[in-house]
């Protein structure tokens, strides 16, 4: 037993302390065919191996991997750049950024944290909506659906002229994001649509004819690690074994849901589909509000991609109004592109990315009764990635806000 103990202390603590990725690499890959897709998809679970958007345009290799990983590209003729030389410098840039930013403003009231200039940190996020709901009773409803494995909030917001509350005859758009702990972005964005849907209501009349439920941190544990210790974590906290932490809440939903994959894994499904606590406050909000659910969005970073479902095979198994999809997809990349954004791919999630079983979106159509689903995967902003600059922050966030103004046009 003392054993035992010995050894879950020392697991927490290496768990706990703060990761460096000094001399970490990340290359931009090129594949030119499936075969060359196939090939690279075999380091996918190698240990020090880090696929930044999924389908392998960015993988970031552990130092003691370089030249393996370099040999295997010239070897197989797979076109490539090293687009970061050391990873830790860029996330060293990003501290110093944040660092200087607050010491600039120093303290801040609740509502102060509105100019997208910086990564707001859960709690800064969740003063900012509790702001908004004693400023806005008459539009704004928060409220907390769950607690995460540390006790940490899960909250979400309800926008509805019906005094904070789904009207029950109006279409509901549902939202979340940040189930990804590393993809910052996809929280400040859906911060930046909540901000501009309530402060500024007078200018989208359009956009409030429907009602909206959004939770913008679906994963706060996760989240305020990244900020912390590992600048990279994905998963939750939940201890998934003796030596590894976290589940990918995102191959955790009820549907089409797979086990044998690794606890290490970074995307490790969990024990029992639903097993948790962040996955169950998702189902639980559509659950409670499914006899008008009408649009789903997963938003997540990065790679420029507008995906539809299934996404649990290949050949993929289209959802039976592809075409509607693909239409409201392109849509919301020309407004994009309208506004002097990145050029969005629209397209089916296992076609353009890969397979994944216990997906949202795929529960969201497939299970919950959603008519469209979409998991949208941000710009990561030139050549960076999770650590998108927060100098680019509104930029993005306001090129996103299209394709939510374009997707809710559409309902």
């Amino acid at each position: 037993m003392k054993l035992l103990l010995a050894v879950l202390a020392l697991v927490a603590l290496v768990s706990a302390e703060q990761v460096f990725y000094r001399d970490y690499k990340v290359y931009k890959i090129d594949v030119a065919n499936r075969g060359q897709h196939e090939l690279l998809g075999q380091w996918r679970e190698v240990d020090g191996v880090d696929f930044w958007d999924n389908v392998g345009r960015r993988i970031m290799i552990h130092p003691a991997l370089q030249e393996k990983f370099e040999a295997f590209l010239t070897v197989n003729k797979i076109a490539n750049e090293l687009i970061i030389p050391d990873v830790e410098a860029t996330i060293e840039a990003e501290r110093q950024y944040d660092l200087q930013y607050r010491r600039t403003k120093g303290a801040t009231s609740d509502r102060a944290t509105v100019d997208f200039d910086h990564f707001w940190s859960t709690e800064e996020i969740y003063q900012y909506l509790d702001g908004l709901a004693a400023a806005f009773p008459n539009l704004v409803k928060v409220e907390t659906v769950g607690q995460t494995h540390e006790g940490r909030d899960i909250k979400s917001v309800t926008i509805s002229t019906t005094n904070g509350q789904v009207s029950g005859t109006k279409p509901v758009i549902f939202i979340d994001a940040g189930v990804h702990a590393r993809e910052w972005a996809a929280i400040m964005s859906t911060v930046y649509l909540i901000h501009e849907l309530i402060e500024h209501n007078d200018l989208y009349a359009d956009m409030l004819q429907k009602d909206w439920v959004i939770i913008p941190i679906g994963n706060p544990d996760g989240y305020e690690f990244s900020r912390t210790n590992n600048r990279m974590w994905r998963k939750n906290r939940v201890p998934a074994s003796i030596l590894c932490t976290g589940v990918d809440i995102n191959r955790n939903f009820n549907y089409r849901w797979a086990s044998g994959i690794i606890t290490c894994s970074e995307s490790f499904p969990g024990p029992n589909p639903e097993s948790e606590l962040e996955t169950q406050a998702i189902v639980g909000l559509m659950k409670r509000y499914a006899g008008n659910l009408e649009l789903y969005l997963a938003v997540h970073t990065f790679g420029d991609m507008i995906l539809y479902p299934f996404g649990y095979t290949l050949p993929f198994v289209p959802v039976s109004n592809a075409a509607e999809h693909i239409a409201m997809g392109e849509r919301a990349r020309a407004a994009v592109l309208a506004v002097g954004g990145p050029d969005y791919i629209v397209g089916n999630s296992a076609e353009i990315l890969y397979t994944a079983n216990g997906v949202s979106d795929d529960y969201a159509v497939g299970e919950a009764g959603f008519k469209y689903g979409f998991t949208l995967e941000l710009t990561g902003g030139g050549n960076q990635g999770f650590d998108l600059p927060a100098s680019e922050m509104f930029r993005v966030a306001s090129e996103t806000f299209e394709i939510f103004r374009s997707m809710a046009g559409d309902i």
